[in-house]
């Protein structure tokens, strides 16, 4: 959520106040700098994966051998990140050719302030990954509401101030720093009781260890370099003048995407913790009850999204933009979550260690989205890279169930059709009540329906969504749980003193 407030925030500020080349350039900084997490390797993932397994079984010697070992091989990546961006920054004619001669040099600043500051916090993203395998959330969100807080506060200001490229980078630069010192300082204060951290105590043996787990997931992330993170870099290299639009229609996906980012990411270490004692058909039928509730939300979120797309970017960044990003939209929230109907399996095939079982689909994906994206991008402009993320979604979906899903049944045991029937189709009739008001849809208007036919759709996806896409088990329990919270009126059980 304070991720999505500040998307919100800040993208706003900076179109009014920019030409669009320029706020082009700062997408362009931002995502450069954003590459170097790639150098992470999976590693945080491995760390919250084994220190909790570790943890589970009181053996805490090696969670601290996890955690020393982590940190000496992600500070050799930073110093390949460091390289790397400084090649980047100097390349920055050749690689955006179309972008106004007076702004290369602000943006070569920009690339080395937040790319450099990333490249130092990469590191110390060991330390936060602790709190995930320990399963402790409290600290990172406090962290990340005050760093997301004050670095958005920060830009803010210097957006009203009128302030340069080089300023706001330098600015974000800054806070990558301040950020990295105190998951440390978060870690030696509320976590290394339970996971110590002494660079001698890094030792080659769990390095390899670390290695074999982490190098499929490399593998995935570089993938997912291809499927999302070139799309913006693909843009701006071929169609730099729409590459603030693409931007601003990548931030607006980026909603969706945290939602489910955030609902979902603890599956990997609490499926960890808890792998020993479960049997393959109960992580099978978690998987499947996992992509239902995935699907619903997608359906519900990602329909406001595209139906609502020009009415809320209109509110959000203008009329103009809106215009211009609307179709992105629309073809990045639907390639996103056909893409991400996937994601709860992908996560659980981490968490059980067979992620090398399902590479071939995230590799798949990987290069039909860069291949059709490139091919279409020089024909059709930007819309071609948001259709290559959409052509490669259907790849990546099509092989976990054709493939990846048949080979990982000894630690994931579901039947396919399930899957499909349960996990898929059944949550997404919640869309079912949009797409019949297809033929009265109006382009480039507030109100793309009438208001009645809009309140009559969504009360009907919010029905399904409640009474098809939920049993009747879990309804119960959901209700259950909105009753504890402050404030909710709570009906007294019948024959109960008042």
């Amino acid at each position: 959520m304070l991720s999505m407030l500040v998307a919100l925030v800040l993208p706003p500020l900076l179109v009014h106040r920019m030409p669009p080349s320029e706020y082009s350039a700062w997408v362009l900084i931002l995502q450069c700098s954003s590459y170097i997490n790639l150098l992470e390797l999976g590693l945080q993932t491995a760390i919250g994966k084994f220190v909790a397994e570790y943890d589970a079984a009181g053996d805490r010697i090696s969670s601290n051998r996890v955690l020393s070992s982590s940190f000496a091989i992600l500070c050799m990546s930073a110093t390949l990140g460091a390289i790397t961006i400084a090649v980047v920054a100097w390349q920055v004619p050749l690689i955006f050719h179309q972008m106004p001669a007076s702004l290369i040099g602000e943006v070569r600043v920009g690339i080395l302030a937040v790319g450099l500051s990333t490249v130092f916090a990469l590191p110390f993203g060991a330390f936060l990954a602790v709190f995930t395998g320990l399963q402790q959330y409290g600290f990172p969100t406090v962290l990340a509401l005050l760093s997301r807080g004050l670095s958005s506060a920060s830009l803010v200001v210097l957006i009203l101030m009128h302030g340069s490229l080089v300023q706001l980078a330098l600015t974000l630069g800054a806070f990558n720093v301040l950020t990295a010192l105190a998951q440390f300082w978060g870690w030696k204060k509320y976590a290394s009781d339970r996971v110590d951290f002494h660079l001698l105590q890094a030792e080659r043996k769990m390095a390899m260890q670390l290695a074999r787990y982490s190098g499929v997931l490399s593998v995935w992330m570089v993938a997912t370099l291809f499927v999302s993170g070139l799309d913006i870099l693909i843009v701006g290299h071929y169609d730099y003048k729409n590459t603030g639009y693409y931007g601003i229609a990548t931030s607006a996906t980026n909603f969706m995407l945290v939602v489910i980012g955030g609902m979902f990411g603890p599956i990997v270490p609490a499926i960890s913790s808890l792998q020993a004692g479960w049997t393959a058909k109960q992580i099978g039928n978690l998987t499947i009850r996992a992509t239902r509730y995935c699907g619903l939300l997608l359906g519900l979120v990602g329909t406001l999204l595209v139906f609502g797309a020009y009415p809320l970017l209109k509110l959000w960044v203008g009329s103009d933009y809106a215009m211009h990003s609307a179709l992105f939209l629309q073809l990045l929230v639907v390639g996103n979550a056909i893409r991400q109907l996937g994601n709860p399996y992908s996560l659980v095939v981490v968490a059980v260690g067979k992620q090398h079982l399902a590479t071939i689909a995230a590799v798949s994906e990987a290069l039909v989205n860069v291949t059709v994206s490139i091919w279409l991008v020089q024909r059709i402009g930007a819309a071609g890279v948001a259709i290559g993320t959409f052509t490669g979604a259907f790849v990546s979906v099509g092989l976990h169930v054709a493939l990846s899903m048949r080979l990982t049944q000894p630690s994931i045991s579901m039947s396919r059709w399930k899957f499909l029937m349960q996990g898929i189709f059944r949550p997404l009739l919640c869309v079912v009540p949009a797409v019949l008001l297809i033929p009265m849809w109006k382009k480039f208007e507030m109100l793309p329906v009438g208001i009645p036919w809009m309140i009559l759709g969504a009360a009907a996806s919010l029905g399904i969504a409640w009474f098809v896409g939920l049993t009747g088990e879990e309804r119960s329990t959901f209700r259950g749980k909105l009753s504890r919270l402050p404030g909710w009126p709570v009906t007294p059980m019948r024959g109960a003193d008042s």
